[in-house]
């Protein structure tokens, strides 16, 4: 009988643990990079970082929309439908791009620490590949929301993306 309680100890371990190992999560609260994320206005991103280095408007595809590049290595993007009317200083940031380790997130995760960090926060995402490139891509549920962490060949965060898709 005793067997059988150890058996069954270690079985339930190993489920729990293969459990834990394929989940993953990342709240709401956690996709803002440098204070910036989801439901903030450009008036909001203009508010901590100033006027952008550059802006780059687009209208195509069905929307239209402006980047604020603050440098090479961080910008905001927003965008709406492209008949809505509403005014740059209060359009919703959809994306958010940061490739260097002056900004973080809420709990402190940024480009150059290994993506073990994230895992052994939130597990490890869905992985994948985009033009050799590989990522771990992290959907908020029942949103079009995301977090995605780029990283080199040796696991190491290169780029950090919230995204809000169409």
């Amino acid at each position: 009988m005793r067997a059988f309680k150890i058996f069954l100890t270690v079985c339930m371990l190993m489920m729990s643990s293969w459990a834990i190992s394929f989940a993953h999560w990342m709240p709401e609260s956690e996709m803002y990079i440098g204070g910036v994320g989801p439901d903030c206005t450009l008036a909001y991103v203009r508010s901590i970082f100033g006027d952008p280095q550059e802006k780059k408007w687009f209208n195509n595809e069905g929307f239209r929309g402006v980047r604020y590049i603050y440098s090479p290595a961080f910008s905001v993007t927003a965008r709406v439908g492209a008949e809505d009317p509403t005014p740059e200083n209060d359009l919703k940031v959809t994306n958010v791009n940061l490739k260097d380790s002056n900004l973080s997130t809420p709990s402190g995760l940024t480009v150059g620490i290994p993506f073990q960090t994230v895992a052994g926060m939130f597990g490890f995402g869905e992985k994948k590949k985009y033009t050799d490139r590989e990522f771990y891509y992290y959907p908020l549920n029942g949103t079009n929301k995301s977090m995605t962490f780029y990283v080199n060949n040796v696991g190491v965060i290169t780029e950090i993306i919230y995204a809000e898709e169409w």
